[in-house]
């Protein structure tokens, strides 16, 4: 199985204000290390980390780095996807890169986008108006889970 690890998943290691998110992550980010599953992340991750301040920025990459990562392109079927998912009202145009997100795994053939954007990912009625988006462009449908869920907490 196809894993896309979101950028709020590694920021949660570094959230106190939700210790027990915190926690989860911090065992998901050992189980990452041992798991069978194929690890991804893009471009739009290490973009959205840039805009982290030092020194949190720093940790963040090497929590990432510590993983074995694919990283999956950008590609110009993945941005006119996530536009679809805009266009049809499925992700807000504020908040387009989680868009993005969903579009380069859905168009990477990806299984599971694993974060904790409960707003605009994890949130089964948005997830419900993307897979009907990438269905009329004949795309599999994806999941998005909590790392818990993920790992079956």
């Amino acid at each position: 199985m196809r894993l896309y690890i979101e950028t709020s998943v590694p920021n949660m290691l570094f959230h106190d204000d939700a210790p027990d998110k915190q926690q989860v992550t911090q065992v998901f980010f050992s189980w990452l290390r041992v798991c069978p599953h194929e690890l991804c992340v893009s471009p739009l991750v290490e973009q959205e980390l840039d805009r982290t301040a030092e020194p949190k920025r720093r940790h963040l990459r090497a929590a990432l780095l510590a993983l074995p990562l694919v990283s999956l392109p950008i590609t110009a079927a993945a941005e006119e996807l996530a536009e679809a998912f805009v266009t049809a009202g499925a992700i807000p145009r504020r908040f387009e890169d989680d868009g993005l997100h969903l579009a380069i795994a859905i168009c990477q053939n990806v299984e599971i986008v694993v974060s904790w954007n409960m707003k605009h990912l994890v949130n089964p009625v948005r997830v419900a108006r993307v897979n009907e988006v990438a269905a009329r462009r004949g795309c599999a449908p994806i999941r998005v889970q909590t790392p818990g869920e993920v790992m079956g907490l």
